[in-house]
């Protein structure tokens, strides 16, 4: 025999249920980041003792404690014990970044077409912007990259190596960039197409048609860097981007959550 519905044990509808509010600790953290930015605070600066922090926030030193300890897991500030510690503003490296930004995709079914969806619209807007930027130091690290690819691969290790240095071109460029958000895009996109050649070996076993392309094409985009040939440039990653998309997409691998 079925229990009798009490209405009270259903539960409630959905544009009943109350959303979770954030914790008083992560207000604050917020609230620091913003008191951070207007003061001006550099890498290595050290913050005010936690008594002072809860005067200038009006807060309880448990709360200033749990609002350093979210900040310190976001990797904004370190902290360390003993006297001559306490809490200082840490150095957000790109590849810290990356890898937290990865982190958002580790479940999600991304896919090489998703990635070459904004590669193919964006290399050719960083090689453009990067082209009166590029030193010979840039140069010659791009020459170098190719240098790693022109033979052919002994074996498989070999193959992943040549096409990280195949990225790695991608990423001599992203470094140049003055637009420092557009640099970090194309760099955090080919972080996960590293990650894909790690994982996949469809795609290295079929890599050696896409390696002879890609050295035809870097090549030829060095060449118009020196020349400082920005239509020409723009024209030769568009083509680029078109022939890597052929021979990657193809393998129809996705990205499902295994990030390295």
């Amino acid at each position: 025999m079925s229990e009798p519905d009490d209405p009270r044990l259903r539960p409630a509808p959905p544009w009943r249920r109350t959303s979770r509010f954030p914790k008083r600790a992560d207000l604050v953290a917020e609230e620091m980041k913003r008191w951070i930015m207007a003061e001006s605070l550099q890498p290595s600066d050290r913050l005010p003792q936690e008594q002072e922090l809860a005067a200038t926030f009006g807060i309880s030193r448990w709360t200033v404690r749990e609002a350093l300890k979210s900040l310190e897991v976001q990797g904004l500030i370190t902290i360390s014990p003993g006297p001559q510690g306490g809490a200082r503003i840490a150095d957000v490296t790109q590849q810290n970044a990356i890898q937290l930004l990865a982190n958002y995709f580790y479940f999600k079914p991304l896919r090489v077409a998703h990635l070459y969806d904004l590669r193919r619209a964006m290399e050719p807007m960083l090689a453009a912007e990067v082209i009166d930027h590029l030193g010979d130091a840039h140069l010659a690290a791009l020459e170098a990259s190719v240098a790693v690819t022109r033979a052919p691969a002994r074996d498989e290790e070999e193959r992943r190596a040549q096409r990280a240095a195949e990225l790695e071109f991608h990423n001599i460029l992203a470094d140049a960039c003055p637009n420092l958000l557009l640099g970090f895009v194309c760099r955090f996109i080919n972080n996960l197409m590293l990650d894909w050649v790690v994982l996949n070996r469809t795609y290295v076993e079929a890599h050696e048609a896409f390696r002879d392309n890609n050295v035809h094409y870097h090549d030829d985009l060095l060449a118009a860097f020196r020349a400082r040939d920005r239509s020409e440039v723009i024209r030769i990653m568009t083509e680029h981007m078109a022939d890597a998309a052929h021979h990657t997409v193809g393998a129809k691998v996705a990205l499902a959550g295994k990030f390295l």
